[in-house]
């Protein structure tokens, strides 16, 4: 009788496993956040390792299959992840586009008569430039993410019915713990507002603004394309005119560039981690505070 009823209660498991609600997206930020919101109501799957870039990510067949038999496809945007465009998915969903405009940063374009690393208000555009356009890297900062919300549950409600209730609810316990994250984040960084810095690519803007943190130059406008040694020299320049306090890179990307700036200039590289997704920058909670606490170490 005891193995008979386990043998039910194993396969009923198996079968509400089975029968969960599949969605996909690209990296492990957005995991988190959509885990967040959709609760028990679906399995949310990422595409990136933790190791590899968005930017230049290479697809697999695999990613291809579980793409094409979940619910629904959430990715950044086309200037952070567009081989997401790649997935033949219905629902395809630019997470970027959700995020309320007064919210969003704007990459800043670079041009002739300035030095290179310094920067000025551009048009939006969505391209591949990270000179124009909008900075995707919204999730960087935890209001950036709540001005999202609404607009989030309203496509998962209209994928999801059923769920709209769940999603809601979700969604307020949601926003409450992105209230006080911000609040501990403002608290722990106090000590360094107004701190100049400068970063390999402007993958972190959207903290720095949030916390008082000013970023004096982007050392590359593209991910993967290093400055010339011209450029090069005109950053160590600026570094000292403008006292930077340090250099901070990108754990999935190159630091060539990064490194020799660091060392023509005596200033320390730190490494930052945008991504996440490994042991101790799981939670959204956790990469955040794990990645304000060297920013804190390097500016203090």
């Amino acid at each position: 009788m005891r193995k008979a009823l386990l043998l039910i209660f194993t396969f009923l498991s198996f079968s509400y496993s089975y029968s969960q609600t599949k969605y996909v997206t690209t990296i492990h930020p957005f995991q988190e956040i959509l885990k967040n919101i959709i609760g028990d109501r679906g399995e949310v799957y990422q595409i990136l390792p933790p190791s590899a870039s968005p930017h230049t990510y290479e697809l697999r067949p695999s990613d291809v299959r579980l793409v094409e038999s979940s619910k629904a496809l959430f990715y950044g945007s086309e200037n952070l992840d567009a081989w997401a465009l790649k997935f033949q998915n219905v629902n395809r969903i630019e997470l970027i586009k959700l995020i309320v405009k007064d919210s969003l940063i704007y990459f800043q374009e670079y041009t002739q008569d300035q030095k290179p690393g310094v920067y000025q208000k551009g048009k939006e555009s969505l391209g591949h430039d990270h000179s124009v356009g909008i900075d995707p890297h919204f999730w960087t900062n935890p209001l950036t993410v709540q001005s999202m919300l609404p607009s989030l549950v309203e496509k998962l409600c209209a994928l999801d019915p059923d769920g709209c209730e769940t999603f809601m609810q979700n969604s307020k316990q949601f926003s409450r713990q992105l209230n006080n994250l911000d609040a501990k984040l403002r608290e722990m960084l106090a000590p360094i507002y107004g701190s100049k810095v400068m970063i390999s690519h402007p993958f972190f803007q959207y903290f720095f603004k949030r916390y008082g943190i000013k970023l004096i130059g982007v050392i590359e406008k593209n991910p993967g394309r290093e400055p010339t040694p011209k450029d090069i020299k005109s950053l160590i320049d600026q570094v000292k005119h403008e006292n930077v306090k340090a250099i901070f890179d990108h754990t999935q990307l190159p630091d060539r560039a990064a490194k020799i700036l660091a060392e023509s200039t005596g200033i320390k590289c730190y490494h930052l981690d945008p991504v996440g997704g490994v042991p101790g920058r799981q939670s959204y909670e956790e990469l955040l505070l794990y990645n304000a606490k060297i920013i804190l170490e390097a500016l203090r």
